[in-house]
C-alpha cells in the first residue's frame, strides 16, 4: 500500500521498514488465513522507529488483521477491534498530517464501518457510522467514478 506522493524513493533492501510492511500486507491478502504468523510479524516490529507513513501502515495492516479474524472466525470482538484501530489509524494520519490516496486503504475504511453498521444496537450510532460510510464513498467515487468496489458499496448502501 504505497500512497504517499513523494518525489524521493522508499529504500527496498530486506530489511528495510516498508519491506518487512509489505510483506506483512501479503501474508493478510493471502489465500490462506494464518492469524498466527500474521500476529508474530506484527509484534517484532518496533512501532517507535517507524516513520510516519509506516506507522499509518502499520496500523492499517492491524485493522486488516483483525478484519479478517473476524470475516474468518465470526467474533465480534475483532470487528470492534478492528473498529477502534481504524478509528486510531485515522487520527494518527490526521495527526503526522500522512496523506493517504490509496483508494484500498479508503476502502477499508468504508467497509469496516459499513459492516460495524449491521451490529450497532444504538439507532443514532448506526446512523452516523452510515453517514461516515457515505461520505467516504461519495468522496472515492469523486475521485474515481469508476472503481467498482465503492460502487458496489454505494449500491450496498442505497439498498
Amino acid at each position: 500500500m504505497r500512497n504517499l506522493k513523494s518525489s524521493k524513493k522508499p529504500t527496498r533492501n530486506p530489511n528495510s521498514q516498508l519491506s518487512r510492511l509489505e510483506s506483512i500486507h501479503k501474508l493478510i491478502n493471502g489465500r490462506a488465513f494464518q492469524p498466527s504468523l500474521v500476529e508474530e510479524k506484527l509484534s517484532q516490529i518496533n512501532t517507535s522507529y517507524l516513520t510516519p507513513y509506516c506507522l499509518v501502515y502499520f496500523k492499517y495492516l492491524n485493522v486488516r488483521h483483525h478484519f479478517n479474524y473476524y470475516r474468518a472466525e465470526g467474533a465480534l470482538e475483532h470487528l470492534e477491534l478492528s473498529m477502534g484501530l481504524l478509528n486510531e489509524m485515522d487520527q494518527t494520519a490526521y495527526k503526522l498530517k500522512v496523506r493517504i490516496s490509496n483508494d484500498e486503504y479508503h476502502f477499508t475504511r468504508a467497509y469496516v464501518r459499513f459492516t460495524v453498521s449491521f451490529h450497532s444496537e444504538d439507532e443514532y450510532d448506526t446512523q452516523f457510522i452510515i453517514s461516515k460510510v457515505k461520505h467516504i464513498t461519495d468522496n472515492a467515487l469523486r475521485i474515481n467514478p469508476k472503481d467498482s468496489k465503492f460502487k458496489w458499496l454505494k449500491n450496498q448502501l442505497a439498498a
